[in-house]
């Protein structure tokens, strides 16, 4: 992962008091503390994990990586990998880092290389509220190389009570409040979409926010539950649906044999 632990300290100090580098942390968790939401329900990894390792590995957004290349976690180019790059020294001199085309996508690709590698696999025997023990884990399996990585990251979840975050569903009733989405009574004459189809990487929150229908909306439109695995391909109604009745009137004419 990228190499910025040797000025950990003063960037930390920056970031959290002043807009040093363009952002400061309370700035870049408010802007990307959504993603981190979105990704915790999808794959189960802790909010406040994935935007400690943002600060932490973005340095706050303000990175070469973050900047131009919307790298946020410092992953580089593997074998599996076939999109733009970066090039950047690090470890070795001109290194390949994964460029994207939004930090939206950074966060989710995130999620997915930790959910694909098989050594990062013990991490998700932990419940998404216990940041402690990810922490350590991400620290354990080689996540970065630096001794005092899970240090870094515990100190950064507890400065700024990410782990508020972990705990979104038993604290609002649905993402609605976070997100700011409008009430159920604003939405019909607003959202002119009859459905969306569900992509990779999509759950209910995220599709709420997109189209700014109200959660419960979406799931009674849908006859599911706000805990419900959205599968890609899916269809998810934005409108209530006009149910046709399953008895069909019989027309004689063409269903008498020929």
């Amino acid at each position: 992962m990228s190499r910025i632990f040797k000025t950990f300290a003063t960037i930390i100090g920056l970031c959290a008091i002043v807009d040093v580098y363009g952002m400061s942390s309370a700035q870049y968790i408010k802007k990307y503390k959504d993603y981190a939401i979105e990704q915790m329900l999808v794959y189960n990894i802790p909010a406040s994990i994935t935007l400690a390792q943002g600060i932490l590995e973005s340095e706050c957004g303000s990175s070469p990586l973050a900047v131009y290349a919307n790298n946020h976690f410092g992953i580089k180019c593997h074998d599996d990998w076939s999109g733009d790059y970066y090039v950047k020294d690090d470890d070795e001199r001109g290194e390949h880092f994964r460029k994207y085309q939004d930090a939206d996508e950074s966060y989710r690709d995130h999620a997915e290389f930790l959910k694909s590698r098989p050594w990062y696999s013990f991490l998700f025997n932990y419940s998404r509220t216990d940041y402690k023990n990810w922490a350590k884990g991400l620290a354990r399996a080689g996540y970065a190389t630096a001794a005092d990585y899970a240090q870094h990251l515990l100190r950064i979840i507890e400065m700024n009570h990410l782990y508020v975050y972990d705990t979104v569903l038993q604290n609002l009733q649905g993402l609605n409040i976070l997100y700011n989405v409008k009430k159920p009574g604003n939405q019909a004459k607003e959202c002119e979409v009859e459905y969306t189809v569900v992509k990779q990487g999509d759950c209910i929150y995220k599709i709420s926010r997109e189209y700014g229908v109200d959660v419960v909306t979406l799931c009674r439109n849908n006859g599911i539950s706000i805990n419900d695995v959205l599968l890609p391909g899916r269809k998810i109604y934005l409108k209530a649906r006009k149910y046709e009745s399953s008895v069909r009137p019989v027309n004689k004419r063409n269903s008498e044999p020929e």
